[in-house]
Formats: C-alpha cells, sequence, structure tokens
C-alpha cells in the first residue's frame, strides 16, 4: 500500500474497514520509533485487528454461547462504568468491553487500530488527522461519527476527568471534522507519537451529548445490562458490533471477589471461569498441577514503591536514595512474586522505545545508612501503607521492611482496603509511602499520567515546570536522534531526583478454567488486555 505522494506526512491509503492497514512510510516511520525492524510480513503482523500472541486454554474452534464469568479485585463503592472517574482494574475490564479505545494495543505491545484505522502528522507533528473506522453503531443504533470524538475529547478536557492529561497538548477549540469520519486535531507542541496518548481505559470513546449514567452506551463488544458497585456487572453480546462474528459468548459477567484465595477458589469449582491477578504462589503450584490455565506474561508491568517528593522525610532527595538502596531486589521477587518478574532499575518502561537501561542498583545498607545521617535521618522510623489489591504487595512490604532493619530503619507496614487502595477520592494518590503497579505501553503515556505536574495520577508529587518542559520535548521530538537524547535526560532526572523505587518488572499474571478459549497473554494488561470479545467457552 504505497502512499500516493513522496512525502509520507501527506500520504493517504485505501482502507478495508475490517481489515485496516497503515501506508508503509507511515508504518516504517512508527517502526523506526519503536526500534522494530520490519519486514513485509511485519507490516501485516503490526496492523491486523485482532493479532497478537499465542492463545491459550481449549483448542479447535471458537464456540458460540455461553455466560463468560470474570473474577475480579473489586473497587468498592468507588467502582464505576464512567470512564471519567473509574481508575480501578475492574473499571478498566468494563471500559475495555462497553466501549472501543481509538487505538488498541496488541499483546506484544504493537499500536493497532481500533476505532480509529488511520492517522497522519503532519511535517512536524503538529496537527494530525485521524480517519474512523465506517460502519460501526452505537448500542442504541446510532451512527458512530467524528462528532463522538470530538465529544469524547472536549470532556477530557475537565481537569476532574482521569485521562485530563491525554488532551493537555491539543488546541481542543481548533479540533474540526472533515468529513463525518474524518477530524483533524491540532497541537499546541509537536508529538510524534499522539496515538500513545489514546490507548489507556479512560480514554475510550463516549457517545456525543451523552451524560453519566449507570447503564452507558457505547460501541464496545458487549451491552451493559446490569451494574452494582462493589459486586457485579453483566454486559449482552452486541449482536451489531463492528468486528464480524464477535464476541463469542452471549453474556458477560465481572463479580467483586477481593479475597485472592476465594476468587480462585471460585474458578476451581466452577464458580467462575476466568480471574485478573493470580497470587504468584498459587501461580507456581496451579502450573504444575495443571487444573487450570496460567496465564503468564513477561511484561514492562512495574511494581513500584513510591515516596512522596513533597512530604517529609522524603522531601530530602538524600533520604530518597537512601531508600533506593535499601531492597534486595531479586530476594524481594523470589518472596514476593514467586520469580514471576525481572529486576527494576527505578525507572518504568523497561522494553518500550527509548528505555534507559543502566544496570539496577545493589542492595547497599551501609550507604543508606551514610546518606540517612546525612539527611538527619539516622533513626528513621515511616509507615508503609500496602494492600492486597494487587499479588505481591503485602508480601514486598513486609519483606521490605525487614530488609530496612539493616540500614536502621523501621518501616511500619499498614494493610489498607483494597477496595480504597485506589480510589482517588479516599487513598490513591494521597499516601506518603505507598505501593503502586503500573502496566505501559509508552514512555510519553506513563510519563503523562504520572510524572507531569499536573498529570492525574502523579503519585510522587514530583512538580517541575522546567521537567515538564523536558518531557513534553522528548514526547514531540520527531527524529529518533533527538527523541533517545531527550527521554535519556527525562530518565536520568528520575534516576537522580525521582520518588520511585521500581524495585520488579512484573510478568501479568492470571487464570481460566481448561475449558475457556481464545485467551492470548499480553504484556499490556491483564487476561489478555480485558480483550473478552475472542474468548470462547469449550461446551
Amino acid at each position: 500500500m504505497a502512499p500516493t505522494s513522496d512525502d509520507p506526512s501527506r500520504s493517504h491509503s485505501r482502507i478495508d474497514p475490517l481489515n485496516p492497514l497503515l501506508t508503509r512510510a507511515r508504518l516504517l516511520r512508527g517502526a523506526a520509533g519503536l526500534g522494530l525492524a520490519v519486514g513485509a510480513s511485519g507490516l501485516l503482523a503490526a496492523c491486523d485487528v485482532g493479532g497478537g500472541g499465542t492463545e491459550m486454554g481449549a483448542t479447535g474452534e471458537p464456540v458460540r454461547g455461553g455466560r463468560l464469568r470474570v473474577g475480579h479485585v473489586g473497587g468498592g463503592r468507588g467502582e464505576s462504568v464512567n470512564p471519567a472517574i473509574g481508575s480501578t482494574f475492574i473499571d478498566a475490564s468494563r471500559f475495555y468491553n462497553i466501549y472501543d479505545p481509538l487505538f488498541r494495543v496488541s499483546p506484544d505491545l504493537q499500536i493497532e487500530p481500533g476505532l480509529c484505522v488511520e492517522w497522519e502528522p503532519n511535517a512536524d507533528s503538529t496537527v494530525w488527522v485521524f480517519r474512523l473506522r465506517p460502519d460501526v453503531v452505537w448500542h442504541d443504533g446510532k451512527d458512530f461519527t467524528a462528532d463522538d470524538v470530538i465529544y469524547t475529547l472536549q470532556q477530557m478536557a475537565d481537569e476532574g476527568h482521569t485521562a485530563h492529561s491525554s488532551v493537555v497538548n491539543i488546541e481542543l477549540d481548533r479540533v474540526r471534522k472533515l468529513d463525518p469520519l474524518t477530524l483533524e486535531i491540532p497541537l499546541k507542541r509537536p508529538d510524534a507519537r499522539l496515538f500513545d496518548q489514546f490507548v489507556q481505559q479512560n480514554t475510550v470513546i463516549v457517545q456525543d451529548g451523552s451524560k453519566p449514567t449507570r447503564l452507558p452506551v457505547g460501541t464496545g463488544p458487549f451491552k451493559l445490562t446490569e451494574f452494582t458497585p462493589g459486586q457485579r456487572s453483566l454486559g449482552v453480546r452486541n449482536e451489531s458490533y463492528w468486528e464480524e462474528g464477535k464476541p463469542y459468548v452471549d453474556e458477560w459477567e465481572d463479580i467483586s471477589i477481593d479475597d485472592n484465595t476465594a476468587r480462585l477458589n471460585a474458578l476451581l469449582a466452577g464458580e467462575i471461569d476466568m480471574m485478573s491477578q493470580l497470587p504468584f504462589t498459587q501461580a507456581r503450584a496451579e502450573k504444575d498441577a495443571g487444573r487450570i490455565q496460567v496465564i503468564d506474561a513477561p511484561s514492562a508491568a512495574a511494581q513500584v514503591f513510591l515516596m512522596r517528593v513533597d512530604t517529609p522525610p522524603f522531601d530530602d532527595v538524600r533520604v530518597r536514595q537512601a531508600f533506593r538502596l535499601i531492597p534486595d531486589r531479586q530476594a524481594l521477587i523470589e518472596g514476593a512474586l514467586a520469580g514471576f518478574a525481572t529486576v527494576g532499575n527505578d525507572l518504568a518502561g523497561k522494553g518500550l522505545p527509548y528505555f534507559l537501561d543502566v544496570e539496577p542498583p545493589e542492595q547497599d545498607l551501609e550507604r543508606a545508612q551514610a546518606l540517612l545521617r546525612e539527611a538527619g535521618h539516622e533513626s528513621l522510623t515511616v509507615t508503609l501503607h500496602t494492600s492486597d489489591i494487587v499479588p505481591g504487595f503485602v508480601e514486598a512490604a513486609t519483606l521490605f521492611a525487614e530488609q530496612a532493619k539493616g540500614a536502621g530503619v523501621t518501616v511500619n507496614v499498614k494493610r489498607e482496603a483494597a477496595n480504597a487502595y485506589f480510589d482517588t477520592s479516599l487513598l490513591y494518590t494521597k499516601l506518603p509511602f505507598a505501593q503502586s503497579f503500573w502496566t505501559l505501553s509508552s514512555l510519553a503515556a506513563w510519563y503523562t499520567q504520572a510524572v507531569l505536574s499536573d498529570a492525574v495520577w502523579n503519585e510522587t508529587h514530583f512538580k517541575d515546570p522546567a521537567y515538564d518542559k523536558l518531557i513534553q520535548d522528548a514526547i514531540g521530538a520527531a527524529d529518533e536522534e533527538t527523541a533517545r537524547e531527550l527521554w535519556e535526560q527525562v530518565q536520568q532526572r528520575q534516576l537522580d531526583e525521582g520518588g520511585y523505587i521500581v524495585w520488579a518488572n512484573q510478568n501479568i499474571v492470571d487464570a481460566a478454567a481448561n475449558y475457556v478459549g481464545g485467551v492470548r497473554p499480553s504484556s499490556f494488561f491483564n487476561l489478555g488486555g480485558w480483550n473478552y470479545r475472542d474468548v470462547w467457552l469449550e461446551q
């Protein structure tokens, strides 16, 4: 599919709406940004809708029918079906199945078409044109158009929207519809990978003019029919879904089961068909037993301890550097994650384009003590907040507390309720020393969501306008060499001054019954990227 012009910024292509391909010039440019070598077969692999890793479980042709029951750690009364406010894993599961994103992330972290089938920047990446998928209808029968995308972007302009950071660089009052399925998006600053901002669960597209409701309308594979926060939600198959023949199951049910053991027991008893976040010791045992599928995907997902840089004692960079020298990271991986991870180097994004692959710090308790003495904290007591909401959190917190004794630090571990931990109205982003977990699709998306001064999930409260500009310059760099240099500076500053201890790059580990087919382990997010449209149940 060759461009019609030698200038790739003005190239166009004819597309099959159900199997869209980018122009070769555009794809190769994107591949260069990803640090990939792309051959002829790679062009197709990078763009196929629904392509990805090896399927697991039941084999043979997909079977239609049945109810897919999925168990999750719940979010309590804070659970939501509104992408503007939802922040828990079970919310993400709902968002990706009621709605659709503009762009999907494949199991191997490639960007794929979603509701957007072509995306094209101008020469300096200050204006983008998005061409949308034709013949998509909302659950209420209305046609999907550019008006829906424009409305969604306008909703994100609200600073309280969890995806606000995705649009801060967009000139929202100048976004215009070129035709019913094409829109032009002008930017305040260059962004060579604008699509990275529209893959996360809170950037799914909502209908033009829609308001928050208990049973929202989407374009996704399932229509929501029931929702009780903290308990369950139920959706039925969208017979008009744009991906022909999908989903395979008639119904999909998400069920809140906070207790890890209870969730696994429900799977073993046949009360649910899949579960997210299988605890690692149980995953090791079940791999050997073979009673269920263990869905294990190496990933860039980050297990972190976070320190608020605006709160004593962590407002002193020497304390933050000392705490990075406390953990024996491999011991934490073995003890808390049963080996389902690799050692982290205090930077998020391992394996992603432009990641600064420096050696992880070794445990050095003597140097940690020296730094704490310099900071006037020779005898330091802190509280580490943890929760059962992510497998390995409590175990890692307990082990860290033991290791910290060697540096003269007393760490009191406080276990918080799972249904409050990632609720921004309760605990999340408010704790001075705590744990967090991130799945990543790009450095740009993560730094925009977690590190910019106005980032919606700025857990460490790192705020510096000069650093914001550096991040924005890195995001906007159009050529490979400049981008790499700027991203190195961004990450070096995090190493020097940041509030994160990224101690492990964790595998994403879930589970399913052996009769479940179509599951592809995903390096992006749990349960194949919350992809239930491909899942089927052997009858």
